[in-house]
């Protein structure tokens, strides 16, 4: 019996010990093919991430016609874009084996175009406006970013037409509107968007915010409102200005005879002061939207009494000050053309004024007259070509929607026009821009 029980436990045993072995060694084929699953799988996602930083995305543009705005057309020329910016623009440039080429033998290249006084964006998602803010005539300390939207439907329309990057402001019916920013048509959130902000300080001096204060009883209801309330801003920005400035020098001081710094009272912050003392000290452009003989004239006092870096924005008058404008150096951003209902500031609108002012020796720049509940963004084209109607010579019409536009935003080193190490923003017309026959074939923009 003793024998035979221990036979069974011996047999017992072996039994155990051979179903162990199996599942240990089950887990050891188990796990070396895991591991090397997840080996593979690591191997070849560095693999593909290494093949995308080795070979970043080339595409060769052959077209009939290209405008550089930098220099004469070229015909039968080539752009080659790489990683996003512009690599070479010529007629025989070697093209990479890798590229993508894109062929328009009857096709015009330029820069994208830019719509250079814009409300793209500053809508709610019901469509209503977002670019007022009328709690106040002066609200500088407010930033168009802080409202932008990108994902305005708009947006898309305008890069379907061929406009790659705008000025985005705040409206005409506050006194000093707020912040403007500078940015390219493509991207998921405002800061991917942004090209430069603050672009400038939008001032408006006229009708619209006699209108939106003084149906409320409330100062500015005339023109003499209107200056009062920017100069007497720009007086307190001038001060804000000096205190800091003084408390600097303390500081710099206290620290020079090693004292203590903390004894150096700083001036207390003011947002809205602090935004307009860039404008006094002429770190930031003053856009001055204003119509009218009188309007314009207020303006270029402004100008000449605090020394600002200025453009003007509208001047449907502005023929009739060409000169004095021209003297002074200072960027127009011309509309509206006059088609479409008149408002009482432009009455006296000329086709020929962006012709005369650029005569004048003027800097011109042209704008889509959506601000004005006119036309489309579309059309922005066809109001160059509306100027060439009126006298001003074709290549300038054509400065005016892409580098004049980038020059007076400050971004000119970005974009504007097509020069090596600048980025890919560019269009393909299938005919002259101006004909409205010619369509948008491909847009790029930052080379996608």
């Amino acid at each position: 019996m003793k024998q035979n029980k221990m036979s069974g436990e011996k047999k017992f045993l072996r039994i155990i010990g051979n179903r162990v072995t199996v599942v240990v060694g089950a887990v050891i084929i188990w796990g070396f093919l895991f591991m090397n699953s997840a080996g593979r799988a690591l191997a070849l996602a560095e693999a593909e991430r290494q093949e995308g930083k080795a070979a970043p995305r080339i595409v060769a543009i052959k077209a009939g016609r290209i405008l550089t705005m930098a220099g004469p057309v070229l015909d039968n020329g080539q752009v080659l874009i790489e990683n996003g910016k512009i690599k070479a623009v010529g007629r025989d440039i070697k093209i990479p084996e890798e590229a993508e080429v894109i062929e328009e033998p009857e096709g015009w290249v330029l820069p994208g175009l830019i719509d250079a006084h814009s409300s793209l964006g500053l809508v709610d998602e019901t469509g209503r406006s977002e670019n007022e803010e009328l709690s106040d005539p002066n609200v500088a300390q407010l930033s168009v970013i802080d409202g932008f939207n990108p994902f305005d439907k708009r947006i898309a329309q305008a890069r379907a037409a061929g406009i790659t990057a705008a000025l985005v402001t705040p409206g005409r019916r506050s006194v000093i509107g707020g912040q403007m920013a500078a940015v390219r048509l493509r991207g998921q959130t405002a800061d991917q968007m942004v090209l430069l902000s603050p672009a400038g300080m939008k001032f408006s001096i006229g009708e619209g915010p006699k209108q939106a204060f003084g149906e409320k009883g409330r100062l500015p209801s005339t023109r003499m409102g209107n200056v009062y309330v920017i100069r007497q801003a720009l007086l307190e920005a001038r001060e804000y200005a000096g205190q800091w400035s003084a408390y600097e020098k303390k500081l710099a001081g206290a620290k020079k005879d090693r004292k203590d710094a903390a004894e150096v009272q700083a001036p207390k912050r003011d947002l809205r002061l602090e935004a307009l003392a860039r404008v006094v000290k002429g770190e930031l452009t003053a856009f001055i939207e204003c119509y009218r003989l009188d309007d314009i004239g207020a303006a270029l006092r402004l100008v000449d009494e605090f020394g600002l870096k200025a453009v003007l924005v509208g001047c449907a008058e502005g023929y009739l000050l060409a000169g004095e404008i021209a003297r002074r150096k200072i960027p127009v951003i011309v509309g509206p053309f006059g088609i479409g209902p008149k408002r009482t500031e432009t009455e006296r609108v000329e086709i020929s004024n962006a012709a005369r002012l650029h005569g004048a020796g003027v800097k011109v720049v042209l704008q889509s007259e959506v601000q004005y509940g006119l036309g489309t963004l579309e059309e922005l084209p066809l109001l160059a070509a509306l100027a060439v109607r009126g006298g001003l010579p074709e290549e300038e019409a054509l400065k005016a929607i892409t580098i004049n536009a980038a020059e007076v935003m400050g971004v000119t080193g970005r974009i504007g026009s097509l020069e090596p190490g600048k980025e890919a923003d560019l269009v393909i017309f299938s005919g002259h821009p101006f004909d409205y026959r010619s369509r948008v074939k491909r847009v790029f923009i930052a080379g996608e």
